[in-house]
């Protein structure tokens, strides 16, 4: 049964993988190896996952043979994953495209930072790098770098970019205006703005707290400009001070405030179901031994693969009306991913991977957990 996912695994690699740019068939099968490991053993550390590989190979030479595979410099992580980027743009149509950017600490000393596509709920892994430090913030410099690579795939679609206060700096924002992508990007309350042409410099504090607003109503200021220090133009401010939250919640945004930037931006927690899922609920990537960046790179490459069968899988299971196979019939209890999830290890023990279909699609709403039927 296991020795089935991993030549189901295989093939979908082989497929996905054309042209000039197939990568060398032993990196393939490492790939494929690393990613039914993972799944089975649902850990990331190269000897747990090398415990379910379903081959009949030496233990410790099948962890040589990830460790080979993670210091490759061959093996280009973008370009790794890239035909799965592809695959999502095919089913995007003209619908605005959310990219969420944030960063995870990863093993006990890196940091990784992601963007990824928002999609039902949670996102869709699009680029990743990884950097040294597990505290702080990484560089706008690198925030940038990442962000030119994910032009590449969008370049030609409505983008709005969903960032933390770590990314609401000038490197940023000012390439996000260069290319023509909107954003709602938190900032941090000591920042100054200048509400009108005539007004001074003052702090988002000092404002919200002059215009006296009701907890949990939304403070709003049109056409400001943002921050003395980059002095960015006619830009869109709200601040928000809910009962639950411990501060004042400062967005600034390229959308104007009918579009309700303030509401788009919840679609920026999506990604932490993405970290969730890689770590604590899923495959311990936090726990990883890794100290390499790049090797940690590569190791995500794994994930991210993963991830996407999962989601694509579940996806498959929504769009055939079909979820009660693996989740409640009166309302929806499970995330997608998890969906998919189940429904793979159910695929695998009642010997039906040929049943396995990875799709995605914007074309169906899911319903809130808990409230509605999932179909």
């Amino acid at each position: 049964m296991n020795r089935k996912l991993f030549l189901k695994v295989k093939d979908i690699l082989h497929i996905t993988y054309t042209g000039e740019s197939k990568p060398a068939k032993h990196l393939i099968v490492a790939l494929s190896m690393m990613i039914t490991g993972i799944f089975l053993g649902n850990h990331v550390q190269l000897y747990q996952i090398a415990l379910w590989v379903p081959l009949d190979i030496q233990l410790l030479s099948i962890v040589r043979r990830f460790e080979r595979f993670v210091e490759n410099p061959e093996v280009d992580a973008e370009k790794f994953f890239r035909p799965f980027v592809y695959a999502m743009q095919c089913c995007f149509g003209g619908q605005t495209v959310y990219l969420i950017i944030d960063c995870t600490r990863v093993g006990k000393k890196c940091r990784s930072l992601m963007i990824a596509v928002a999609y039902h709920y949670t996102v869709l892994p699009v680029v990743w790098k990884t950097v040294q430090g597990g505290k702080g913030h990484v560089t706008g410099a690198l925030q940038k770098e990442l962000l030119k690579l994910a032009y590449t795939y969008f370049s030609h679609q409505d983008v709005v970019v969903l960032g933390d206060a770590e990314f609401s700096n000038g490197q940023v924002i000012g390439w996000l205006r260069e290319v023509g992508w909107d954003f709602v990007l938190r900032f941090q309350s000591s920042y100054k703005l200048k509400t009108h042409t005539n007004a001074d410099w003052e702090a988002t504090q000092t404002l919200y707290e002059a215009a006296k607003v009701d907890r949990g109503e939304v403070c709003v200021w049109k056409k400001v400009s943002f921050t003395e220090g980059n002095k960015f133009t006619n830009l869109t401010v709200t601040v928000q001070w809910d009962k639950n939250q411990a501060e004042l919640l400062c967005l600034v945004s390229s959308l104007s405030f009918s579009q309700q930037p303030h509401v788009i931006y919840e679609m920026r927690y999506w990604i932490e179901t993405l970290f969730g899922n890689h770590k604590s609920r899923g495959f311990q990537l936090s726990r990883t031994h890794m100290t390499t960046p790049a090797h940690i790179d590569r190791l995500i490459l794994a994930l991210a693969i993963a991830t996407c069968m999962a989601l694509g899988l579940g996806t498959h299971l929504v769009l055939i009306h079909q979820t009660q196979l693996v989740d409640r019939s009166d309302r929806r209890d499970l995330s997608l991913f998890q969906i998919g999830l189940r429904w793979f290890f159910r695929l695998l023990v009642l010997d039906r991977l040929d049943d396995f279909k990875m799709v995605f699609s914007w074309a169906f709403k899911l319903p809130p957990a808990g409230c509605q039927p999932a179909t």
